[in-house]
């Protein structure tokens, strides 16, 4: 089969009832600790894309929410047909975050596949064996749910396995190695514990505070990988990380956004490097942001990258990976988390305000470059 229909009827029956299947497992282990620890802050999410258009699939998630959670969240969107401009808040979702955080995956992939239409497989076959290709033997793991639509999991995760990858997010895609989804913190979990942190005046550092929790409260066979960029202080949450868990953090993702550049690399110096110029410095997950940060960090802890690894940039990544593990005897980074085995149009959803109980107003509260954007077009559904 070369396309299959996005949000047809027969692939949305029953999804309330098994929607975690097709969750990335980090928001399931989020909500786990959640629930352990009582943090359940009422919170504000935006969902927008990088490009313009005319809106789809927006009526499928509305749905989805509204059945699954009814009156506990209060959703305003566009609706479909409406046009919208680039970063332009389509969705806004408030609640309880323990309500809201493992639904995510869900909800994007049908705004996203609603938004790029019909798929080829064989665009994905070819585009996941390139992806293998280009990593030269570095572990790649497939965290594309969100991309798609949820129907489509189950195949893109066979074809990922065919290809070589190690393993998917969702269980759902993971079910092609036989096993669960993989995966561990995400920004919204550590925003969530900063919220509730910040309401009862709590000073911590949230990224090793949320390490902490998940070090107690997740099982000893799940890696202690923790996710740094929130705050774009890259190296020194990392750090911090690093002096909580000690010897049971495994290693660090790097996932800066695109509005953003990695902290501290600017004034890192690197080798000239026949790769393209935006892979090398910049905005987001870079190759001087990585170098800098391989650097500061004990040569012990893993690197993990994600955030836009498509074929041409794992390659430009694994030629300076080459030309470092030259100079200083350990790799660059370790392995990759990508979803980029097509060109789909990408919804995204961020925590972007709390609610202060006892000052009785939104407070602004999101990763660095992620900031609310307010929207008068969009409607109480």
């Amino acid at each position: 089969m070369q396309t299959k229909e996005i949000g047809s009827k027969e692939h949305t029956r029953g999804i309330k009832e098994n929607y975690q299947h097709f969750t990335d497992k980090y928001f399931l282990r989020s909500k786990q600790i959640l629930e352990a620890e009582g943090i359940n802050p009422l919170v504000r999410y935006q969902v927008f894309t990088r490009a313009s258009g005319v809106a789809q699939g927006l009526e499928e998630a509305v749905d989805f929410i509204k059945g699954l959670k009814g009156e506990k969240v209060k959703v305003l969107s566009l609706r479909d047909g409406e046009s919208f401009e680039p970063k332009e808040t389509q969705m806004l979702l408030e609640g309880r975050v323990q309500d809201l955080i493992d639904m995510e995956t869900v909800y994007l992939g049908m705004i996203s596949g609603g938004l790029t239409g019909e798929l080829s497989f064989n665009e994905i076959r070819r585009n996941a064996d390139e992806i293998i290709t280009a990593a030269e033997g570095k572990p790649v793991t497939y965290f594309g749910a969100r991309h798609f639509h949820y129907s489509l999991d189950e195949d893109i995760g066979e074809i990922c396995k065919n290809a070589g990858f190690s393993g998917a997010a969702t269980d759902a895609a993971a079910k092609a190695w036989g096993k669960e989804g993989t995966g561990t913190i995400p920004h919204a979990l550590i925003l969530s514990i900063d919220a509730y942190a910040r309401a009862r005046h709590h000073l911590l550092n949230p990224t090793s505070f949320t390490a902490m929790l998940f070090d107690k409260n997740v099982g000893k066979e799940v890696p202690r990988i923790v996710l740094v960029d929130t705050y774009n202080r890259e190296v020194s949450d990392s750090i911090a990380t690093a002096n909580i868990l000690e010897e049971s953090l495994k290693g660090i993702r790097l996932d800066t956004c695109g509005e953003n550049v990695m902290e501290g690399s600017v004034g890192e110096i690197i080798p000239e490097l026949d790769t393209p110029e935006k892979y090398l410095r910049g905005t987001g997950v870079t190759i001087q942001g990585v170098w800098h940060v391989r650097k500061s960090l004990p040569k012990e802890l893993e690197i993990v990258v994600s955030s836009g690894f498509n074929q041409e940039k794992i390659k430009a990544f694994i030629e300076a990976d080459k030309t470092f593990s030259g100079l200083y005897g350990m790799p660059l980074f370790n392995s990759i988390g990508t979803g980029s085995v097509t060109k789909p149009v990408m919804a995204t959803s961020d925590i972007v305000s709390y609610y202060d109980e006892e000052e009785e107003k939104w407070m602004p509260l999101s990763k660095v470059g992620r900031k609310y954007r307010e929207n008068s077009r969009l409607e109480e559904r």
